[in-house]
């Protein structure tokens, strides 16, 4: 249940080593009842920190967090999501990393929860360097840079149940564009949960279908991508896949051209999903 994963987000802050008067916490909810704002009334009393709970209509990730960071009043925002746990070191080092004034966002690790299984059909995410799509599962923004550029943008598909994403990249892509430095902070760690997903999510990377987007308003990134256009090789092999397809009939040469990605997926880390 959602609200359960929130609470475990919001506890994880509980015992952040940077002191409890250092920060507060805003949580913006768009949810369907009110079960994750019921939770956080609850949660106020026991909070070592001031615990602020908002409540807006769905618009995807991205106007929620620019919500939040709006109301919020601290020089640094940062942002992780509700499948997360943050380490006690997360906020000091994340914040520590703003070594010089020409720097307007901070990158932090995460990791999959500690002791959960891992196999190819579970999704989460890793990373564990500085990644060019600068995900908010643990990111944080010099209030100046995230306000010169502007926020989040609204998701293509708000009320969807699976956004289309890409907000997340377009932000630190501007924020970079601006003249901002950007750094990775090894210790600022957060652990993402893991989670059984869907064989057509497995099949499929949702990623592929934003990726035209990043090239096309963001022609830098091609230095990222396989080949200049792939967001990684398995796409290259779908895509070979699809040409089968289209070029000759569904026969046994279609499920050899589909091989080669249907290898390639099983060997990869379901991080990249």
């Amino acid at each position: 249940m959602r609200t359960a994963k929130l609470e475990l987000a919001i506890r994880s802050l509980f015992v952040q080593d940077i002191g409890p008067h250092a920060f507060e916490v805003v949580i913006v909810d768009s949810s369907p009842d009110d079960s994750n704002l019921r939770m956080l009334e609850r949660l106020k009393s026991e909070a070592p920190y001031h615990l602020r709970g908002l409540r807006k209509s769905p618009e995807g990730p991205g106007p929620s967090r620019n919500l939040g960071a709006k109301c919020g009043q601290g020089k640094y925002i940062a942002f992780m999501d509700s499948d997360c746990k943050a380490s006690p070191e997360w906020l000091r080092c994340g914040v520590a990393a703003f070594d010089s004034p020409r720097v307007g966002l901070v990158q932090g690790r995460v990791m999959p929860e500690p002791g959960a299984p891992h196999s190819v059909f579970n999704w989460y995410i890793q990373i564990d360097r500085e990644s060019f799509l600068y995900e908010t599962a643990n990111i944080f923004y010099r209030r100046e840079a995230f306000e010169g550029a502007g926020g989040f943008l609204p998701d293509m598909r708000p009320t969807a149940e699976k956004p289309v994403g890409g907000e997340d990249v377009d932000l630190a892509w501007k924020v970079k564009r601006a003249g901002w430095e950007s750094r990775f902070a090894n210790e600022a760690l957060v652990y993402h949960e893991v989670v059984r997903m869907k064989i057509t999510r497995w099949f499929v990377n949702h990623r592929l279908f934003i990726c035209p987007r990043f090239i096309r308003d963001y022609p830098e990134l091609r230095r990222f991508f396989v080949l200049g256009y792939f967001y990684e090789r398995t796409q290259v092999w779908v895509l070979l896949a699809l040409l089968g397809v289209l070029l000759t009939p569904v026969t046994w040469w279609t499920l050899i051209l589909l091989l080669p990605y249907v290898i390639a997926r099983s060997s990869e880390s379901s991080r990249t999903l």
